[in-house]
């Protein structure tokens, strides 16, 4: 393989590739949820999109503190074609440790679904660079926790 064809073969460019060769694939089932590759691979790009229109440029770090779900995995996705780096951090994690993280990171945005949510805050609120949220939805329904 040469070095051109390697670089061709990343996180970012693997979900194109699928989507286009079995776009009615299915890619994930997550609960209630089940998504295509095309159907995945064209939200990857909307939250992508989303992503760079609030601030979240090439290099920057994203925390994910969730339950492995469809959210997560569109997350993870989106941030690969952005060139953001996601930093997942371990869900049973205690409040100190996930600040650890956050600190030595620079993560300046954590993504958390409601079961997080308060460990979320807890840990950004013990001296980190984390400025705000991104609420995920989870593999069960729920609502977002208010802020």
């Amino acid at each position: 393989m040469s070095e051109l064809t390697a670089r061709r073969h990343t996180i970012a460019s693997l979900l194109r590739r699928t989507a286009r060769r079995d776009p009615t694939k299915t890619a994930i089932i997550c609960g209630d949820v089940t998504w295509s590759y095309a159907e995945l691979d064209a939200l990857c790009d909307r939250l992508g999109a989303a992503l760079i229109a609030e601030g979240v440029g090439v290099g920057d770090k994203i925390a994910l503190l969730a339950r492995n779900s469809h959210a997560f995995m569109a997350m993870r996705f989106a941030l690969a074609r952005i060139g953001a780096v996601l930093v997942p951090v371990n869900n049973m994690l205690k409040a100190e440790e996930i600040a650890y993280v956050l600190r030595h990171s620079g993560a300046r945005i954590v993504c958390t679904d409601t079961q997080f949510a308060r460990t979320a805050r807890a840990a950004a609120a013990l001296d980190t660079a984390v400025e705000r949220y991104i609420w995920l939805p989870g593999e069960h329904p729920s609502e977002p926790v208010e802020g």
